[in-house]
């Protein structure tokens, strides 16, 4: 045999062999086929509820069931299981199919579980970002819209897939502030199937500023002149309209103006400050960028004055010159400034006369330590009154005496009145002053004013004054002013004597006035009746020939050689009464002196006996029509008997 059929031959032997194994393994196939396996109904296989998308469809085991049908002869078999979504994609309730595979040496005695369907849920993946930064600084629009600078780097998005991260940044309000929060969000943006896997980041707070828009201020038209006020304010007219305002703001437009100091002058420079107000005003900034220099002018304020009193009357002096008796106070001063001007007033003429007009005027000095002279005008001129008047000056008669004036009354007796009368050659006086020396003062003499009654048919009147009733004699000094319709006075002034009082004379009998001469004071007498001397009553008494006293009786006395005083009337009022005599004898008496009464209608008589002072020496009544007295105990002298007020003289030797 070739090769060939041995090889042949060997063959088939091997294919008997293979044919007897092969019919083998049909036998034992028909034989030994592998268990179908279950998952058990007590013990199923779950897979995890959710899952956050990955991008992927796998799903998570979560525990793998108990399989039912294992041969107690062959349990060296495990299960494993794989779950799968349908797709990758999020979804609320998604079917997931669960795949079964056995591992183990017995594992071919089974077949694996059918496939498992359970339901699940994909959700959303959150995204996260880093470095997302913002402008700083917004100049304000009216809006809450931020500017991001740099948007951040997104993280958890599935590598290929097209999803991008974009951004939106808004401040919590349009206003400008600093610091200020901005919130931003994010949104996705790419495949929109895609895009729905995931969520977009977390809005993030960061901070940024909004600065005020800038606007212009449109040029102002200034008020070209104001009137000194103290204040450097100047008043803006015309501001003109804004522009670049967002729409829907409310912001109103005005401007200021000042100078660079309050004081007058013309075309000063003035600097203009627009500013802004209204709700939205806090927004915006504006400055001027005007290049035209502003000026406008301070005219100097007016003064307004009052209080000023003229004097309406004066002495004529040639000028048409006005006193000004209190300047007038300026009433519209501006704060603490200080003025000085010249108040001045004239008559209408210089001529004297009545009903002349006075005009008041104001000027500044020329020269002034008060600055603020420069800010104010001088009031206008006005007429103070029409009642002026120019007066000629008091002129007295100086031929009337030696100081113009004549003593109506040469006795000055206490109690009465010193009357001067004054003649005048000029002028209109209107009162009269007395103004006593410090000795008259003290003796009770009063200072008086007093107005002047002109004597009616001359151009003369009379000057009063009270002599007090207790003063003492003396010369005193009196000045007595003249006062004129102008108010000035001329003075002149003079010596009065105060004589002794009438207190020095006493009635001794019912027609004789005595002297009180106890003191020996008096030398010489000379008697007055009603102001005339009367001849030979040159004694310290005086028997009126009447046989009463009626009148004035005054007495001139000595005390020297040159101290002639006088002693103030005494007065008397008695009437003539039917006759009665009084007769003494022997006369003169050595020792008694014998009465006889004729005339006498009474019994009982009051007998008194005065000495030569008109003392009583001696007092005593009597009754019938005659009596004699003892006097042989009386020195030698000059005495008066009184016998219920008849005396008669007798003279004891």
């Amino acid at each position: 045999m070739t090769k060939y059929h041995l090889f042949s031959a060997s063959s088939a032997k091997k294919q008997a062999l293979a044919f007897m194994c092969l019919m083998c393994l049909v036998a034992t196939s028909l034989w030994a086929q592998p268990a179908q396996l279950t998952i058990s109904l007590n013990d199923p296989t779950t897979v995890s509820p959710t899952k956050v998308y990955d991008g992927t469809t796998n799903a998570i085991v979560t525990h793998v069931g108990t399989p039912d049908g294992l041969d107690p002869d062959h349990i060296q078999v495990a299960l494993n299981a794989t779950a799968n979504y349908l797709n990758p994609n999020i979804g609320g309730i998604k079917a997931v199919v669960v795949t079964y595979t056995l591992v183990g040496s017995d594992s071919a005695y089974y077949l694996a579980p059918q496939n498992d369907t359970l339901l699940a849920a994909i959700t959303p993946k959150p995204l996260t970002i880093t470095g997302t930064t913002l402008d700083s600084n917004k100049v304000y629009n009216g809006g809450t819209m931020a500017i991001i600078s740099a948007l951040g780097t997104p993280y958890g998005i599935v590598s290929g897939e097209d999803v991008h991260v974009s951004a939106l940044a808004r401040f919590d309000d349009p206003n400008v502030g600093t610091n200020k929060n901005v919130t931003v969000t994010y949104s996705l943006y790419g495949d929109n199937v895609q895009c729905a896997n995931y969520i977009a980041p977390d809005p993030i707070t960061l901070t940024a500023n909004i600065t005020p828009r800038q606007l212009y201020a449109p040029y102002a038209v200034l008020q070209g002149s104001k009137i000194y006020d103290g204040s450097i304010t100047c008043q803006v007219v015309l501001t003109g309209m804004l522009t670049d305002v967002i729409p829907g703001d409310d912001v109103s437009y005005r401007a200021t103006a000042s100078f660079a100091d309050p004081n007058v002058g013309q075309d000063k420079p003035v600097t203009v400050y627009p500013f802004l107000y209204g709700p939205q005003s806090a927004n915006y900034t504006v400055t001027d960028t005007s290049t035209i220099q502003y000026t406008a002018s301070i005219l100097p304020l007016q003064l307004q004055v009052e209080g000023t009193v003229v004097k309406l009357v004066k002495d004529y002096d040639g000028t048409d010159t006005a006193a000004v008796v209190v300047r007038p106070t300026p009433t519209n001063l501006i704060g603490n400034d200080i003025v000085s001007f010249i108040t001045e007033a004239k008559y209408n003429d210089a001529q004297a006369g009545s009903n002349k007009t006075i005009t008041v005027s104001f000027r500044f000095p020329a020269i002034s330590e008060a600055n603020s002279n420069a800010n104010y005008s001088v009031p206008d001129p006005f007429v103070y009154s029409d009642q002026g008047k120019i007066v000629m000056p008091i002129v007295i008669d100086t031929t009337a005496g030696r100081t113009g004036f004549i003593a109506t009354n040469e006795h000055n007796c206490p109690g009465s009145q010193y009357n001067a009368t004054f003649t005048l050659l000029q002028g209109s006086p209107v009162q009269y002053t007395v103004t006593f020396d410090d000795n008259a003062l003290a003796e009770g003499f009063i200072n008086t004013t007093n107005d002047i009654i002109m004597n009616e048919g001359s151009n003369s009147f009379n000057v009063v004054f009270d002599i007090p009733a207790n003063c003492q004699p003396g010369t005193y000094n009196v000045t007595f002013g003249i006062i004129n319709e102008s108010l000035r006075e001329t003075q002149y002034t003079t010596s009065f004597k105060v004589n002794l009082p009438s207190s020095y004379l006493v009635r001794a009998f019912n027609d004789v006035v005595s002297v009180d001469n106890r003191s020996n004071a008096f030398n010489t007498y000379q008697w007055y009746l009603d102001d005339n001397a009367i001849e030979g009553a040159t004694k310290p008494y005086y028997q009126d020939p009447r046989g009463y006293l009626n009148g004035n009786y005054a007495l001139l006395v000595n005390k020297g050689t040159a101290d002639e005083q006088y002693i103030c009337p005494i007065t008397f009022n008695d009437q003539p009464t039917a006759a009665k005599t009084l007769v003494t004898f022997p006369n003169p008496v050595v020792n008694n002196a014998t009465i006889k009464l004729t005339g006498f209608e009474n019994q009982q008589h009051i007998l008194t006996l005065y000495n030569s002072y008109g003392a009583a020496v001696l007092r005593t009544t009597f009754n019938g029509q005659e009596y004699t007295i003892d006097m042989t105990t009386l020195p030698q002298g000059t005495y008066m008997i009184n016998v219920d007020g008849l005396t008669a003289k007798t003279l004891k030797l």
